[in-house]
């Protein structure tokens, strides 16, 4: 489900997504960089615990948008085009999980700033509707703030007590899209920000995917087909891509032979067909190994795998395999390491199953009853201990 990035406009500037010094809202001059208060909370959400005793979700108030933050850290430090084109798919990865940022809202003239719980209870986008944004000014050009996380629209005093509305990303774009009188969003302006204007707003929002590769169509027909419940046709498909040397067809075929879906069962051949596809690169190919490595008890070996699988993402992130990745890794590694970051890649995996169950796909009803059951017991640590040595281990 990857969407096309390839008529975004790229903006030579210092960098291209980057928002500059001596901004202006209606509070004053700020200096994006400086104004972090002593004690404010990290990007993301609240401090860590280690045993957490609620489960967060994937919104504002719990995980924030992982995805996005990172990629502006990125590009904050690289200001490079493959950067920039990592935001942008970071970019893409939260449009496809339905990603919820805060909004601020202008309030009444005169109106004292005192502290309420607006970024903890925003008001529902239902209700925002026709309210009046609070926005920011830089160089003769207006930006409407978007927060990916509570704790990052309270760093500074100008949001900190202000109204706030929770908007979807792909709305929250469309708002400012239809404002005259705003040129564009700026994300976490408080600390590392970056800023899309109209042009890349549109590229986001209304680039078209189209096959890319050799066998892309067959495989998004043998997707159609699985979804429908007909692996016969599926395989067949499946089967037709990877003959044109498409590495994702090989992989979803293996998955057909592994299971016996649609084709005899045989999941020598399949593990076979699998490391072929991992070989070219193909994320789906390394999970699957995986995943086949801990139902036969060598969970080390597991973890090689899920760690390869995000490292090959990491730069281009996707509703496809990107919630897997983040549940197997919560699963097989950093339950171990921390409680908080488990359950934000536990959260992440749930929003993104949830929204491919509803849309069909095949497994994902049960990957998100796996992701939300790992919540579940992370809200009631107890002693784990790992089966390997993880230095010891290397992939065949």
């Amino acid at each position: 489900m990857q969407s096309q990035s390839a008529g975004f406009p790229l903006r030579k500037m210092e960098n291209p997504a980057i928002l500059g010094d001596d901004t202006e809202g209606k509070q004053g001059t700020y200096n994006g960089k400086k104004n972090r208060r002593r004690g404010a909370l990290p990007p993301g959400g609240r401090r860590p615990s280690r045993h957490p005793r609620t489960p967060v979700r994937y919104s504002p108030g719990g995980t924030g948008c992982p995805a996005i933050e990172q990629a502006i850290e990125q590009l904050y430090h690289g200001q490079n085009e493959e950067s920039f084109w990592a935001l942008m798919g970071a970019l893409n990865y939260a449009l496809e999980l339905e990603t919820h940022v805060l909004v601020p809202l202008q309030t009444a003239p005169g109106t004292p700033p005192t502290p309420a719980p607006w970024a903890e209870n925003p008001v529902p986008q239902q209700k925002a509707r026709g309210l009046a944004l609070w926005t920011l000014k830089n160089k003769d050009r207006t930006w409407l703030p978007l927060f990916t996380s509570s704790a990052a629209a309270c760093v500074d005093r100008s949001t900190a007590a202000r109204p706030m509305a929770d908007y979807t990303l792909q709305d929250a774009m469309e708002l400012v899209l239809d404002a005259p009188d705003i040129d564009g969003v700026v994300i976490d302006p408080w600390g590392h920000s970056a800023t899309l204007d109209e042009a890349l707003l549109n590229g986001l929002l209304h680039a078209g995917h189209n096959p890319e590769e050799p066998g892309d169509e067959e495989v998004e027909a043998g997707r159609e087909a699985a979804r429908a419940g007909d692996w016969r046709m599926a395989a067949d498909h499946y089967d037709e891509a990877a003959q044109q040397g498409n590495a994702m067809g090989l992989s979803l075929l293996a998955d057909c032979l592994y299971r016996g879906r649609g084709e005899m069962q045989n999941k020598t051949e399949a593990r076979r067909m699998w490391r072929t596809a991992a070989d070219h690169g193909e994320v789906l190919a390394m999970l699957s190994l995986g995943e086949d490595c801990a139902a036969r008890g060598e969970a080390g070996k597991a973890l090689l795998y899920y760690r390869k699988a995000r490292q090959t993402a990491q730069s281009m992130p996707d509703i496809e395999y990107t919630p897997r990745i983040c549940l197997r890794l919560a699963q097989a590694e950093t339950r171990y390491v921390s409680a908080q970051k488990a359950m934000a890649l536990a959260a992440e995996a749930a929003q993104g199953f949830a929204i491919l169950a509803r849309e069909k796909e095949p497994d994902a009803a049960e990957l998100q009853a796996e992701a939300e059951q790992l919540l579940r017991e992370l809200t009631d640590p107890k002693p784990r201990n790992t089966a390997y040595n993880i230095d010891s281990l290397q992939l065949d």
